[in-house]
This record gives C-alpha cells, sequence and structure tokens, in this order.
C-alpha cells in the first residue's frame, strides 16, 4: 500500500466516524425536541381542561413559567 492510499484510507475512517457521531448527536437532538413538543401539547390539554398550574407542572416536567407562557401564547390565560 503506497502511502497516498494509507492517507486516503486514513480520510475515509475519520470521515465514517465524524458521520456516526454527527447521526448519534442529531439522533438525541431530534428525541428531546420531539419529548418537549409532546410535554407541551400535554400542557395544552391539560389548560384546556382546567387543570391546576402546579399539576400540569409535575405531569410535564415543563417549568412553571414554560406553561404560563404556552398558555398566554394560546389565549388560555
Amino acid at each position: 500500500m503506497t502511502y497516498a492510499m494509507e492517507i486516503e484510507r486514513h480520510r475515509r475512517e475519520a470521515k465514517n466516524i465524524g458521520i456516526a457521531i454527527g447521526r448519534e448527536e442529531g439522533l438525541r437532538q431530534g428525541q428531546a425536541t420531539g419529548s418537549q413538543l409532546r410535554a407541551q401539547k400535554i400542557a395544552l390539554s391539560m389548560l384546556r381542561e382546567q387543570i391546576p398550574l402546579n399539576v400540569i407542572v409535575k405531569c410535564t416536567s415543563l417549568s412553571e413559567q414554560e406553561v404560563l407562557d404556552l398558555a398566554k401564547e394560546h389565549n388560555l390565560l
């Protein structure tokens, strides 16, 4: 194997490692975003049912401020 071929092989390996790391990070970010959107959807449903704020916070793991902002954004307060 020539030196140039060895360099190219290392470059391809590094590229593949970078792609794999990027996919894992993208998957983690997507899951986190999906969880946040699901919590917001549940909170909205609970707000519409006039469930107390402290219960919504406890059930969704959203902060009190996040629930209040969501309520204001959807004219539920």
